[in-house]
């Protein structure tokens, strides 16, 4: 006989002290707990081998470099950048030189679909700019600054 209750959600047997089990009901319920985990396990919602190996390393590099004042000036990281963040350390993102008309830019965004004016992708890093004279359109290029600090912030592009 049947249980006299099921699960809500699998329709397993609960069965009650009045209940006389046989063998066809817990057979039932193990081939409803096989079919529905063989169901789970090849369902998309599991990550590949690949993605399993990648979850134990980082996907991304940090890394500095101080600036020269060599525009252009080109950073070798190893790797082509998919995307790719660079600031200077202890500066705003930008700032309003008054005196001047111009607007120093001191952080750059970097994607393979383009990138922040003053920063390039190249095959092995990316390309920053150091504008030494004031540009017409007031937006100074200041990622390689003598002295400067700047960090970058890099996820290299997926082979």
């Amino acid at each position: 006989m049947a249980s006299t209750y099921k699960t809500n959600y699998l329709g397993l047997n609960k069965f009650v002290g009045s209940d006389k089990p046989k063998m066809d009901d817990f057979n039932f319920d193990n081939e409803t707990l096989d079919q529905k985990f063989q169901e789970h396990v090849q369902s998309s919602l599991h990550i590949t081998e690949e993605e399993r190996q990648m979850l134990g390393k980082s996907n991304y590099v940090i890394g500095t470099y101080t600036g020269n004042g060599e525009s252009p000036r080109t950073i070798d990281v190893g790797f082509n950048v998919e995307f790719g963040i660079i600031f200077a350390l202890e500066e705003p993102i930008s700032m309003l030189h008054a005196s001047a008309g111009v607007t120093g830019i001191y952080a750059a965004f970097i994607t393979q679909q383009g990138c922040s004016k003053g920063v390039y992708t190249t095959e092995n890093g990316f390309i920053v700019q150091q504008t030494s004279i004031n540009p017409p359109d007031g937006k100074k290029c200041m990622l390689n600054q003598s002295g400067s600090t700047y960090i970058y912030w890099l996820f290299p592009k997926k082979a």
